[in-house]
């Protein structure tokens, strides 16, 4: 691999490793967020005798932002769900030709579904003006999740997609001979 290859692989990953720091300490403080907020919707239900009415739509609100964030990290670390059992007997070109197709995949989706489809419902629900029950706040926060963790899983797809367009194919001990 060229000097230059190894330069480019090394910033992206560090520029990976700082968004996915930064991301984990927002997952970590949501879901802080998240413990006290049952932790006080139980306490009030029992101690006081009725729940706070807050407490179940924050909740919620802060599941969503997890879940998606969450998701996020997953893709940065590579941590996703994935059958790769049978990736593994391909020959190393297939199997780099289908890593790049699986990426590709990932990322059309990823477009498509969080920023083209989070953003418009974003949109619709901003434009209705519509507020939530409980909380004081636009309905469209609980759905800007979408689009906001779309636009992270973007960069770490393109991220690895880079990766593994200038990363070459190495054989195993005895892959390759026929």
């Amino acid at each position: 691999m060229s000097d230059t290859n190894e330069t480019l692989i090394r910033r992206l990953q560090a520029f990976r490793h700082g968004l996915t720091k930064i991301l984990q300490w927002i997952v970590i403080s949501l879901m802080l967020l998240l413990v006290i907020d049952v932790l006080w919707g139980v306490v009030s239900r029992y101690a006081f005798g009725q729940q706070a009415k807050w407490s179940e739509e924050l909740a919620r609100l802060l599941l969503v932002w997890v879940s998606l964030f969450g998701a996020s990290v997953a893709f940065a670390m590579k941590a996703h769900l994935g059958l790769d059992y049978f990736a593994e007997k391909l020959h190393p070109d297939a199997r780099k030709w289908n890593r790049v197709l699986s990426g590709l995949i990932c990322l059309v989706f990823a477009v498509l579904i969080f920023l083209v489809g989070g953003g418009e419902l974003v949109r619709q629900t901003y434009a209705s003006g519509q507020t939530m029950v409980a909380l004081p706040i636009d309905k469209w926060w609980g759905y800007a999740a979408l689009p906001v963790s779309g636009c992270f899983m973007v960069v770490f797809l393109v991220e690895h997609l880079i990766e593994i367009w200038v990363t070459p194919v190495e054989l195993k001990n005895g892959e390759g001979v026929r």
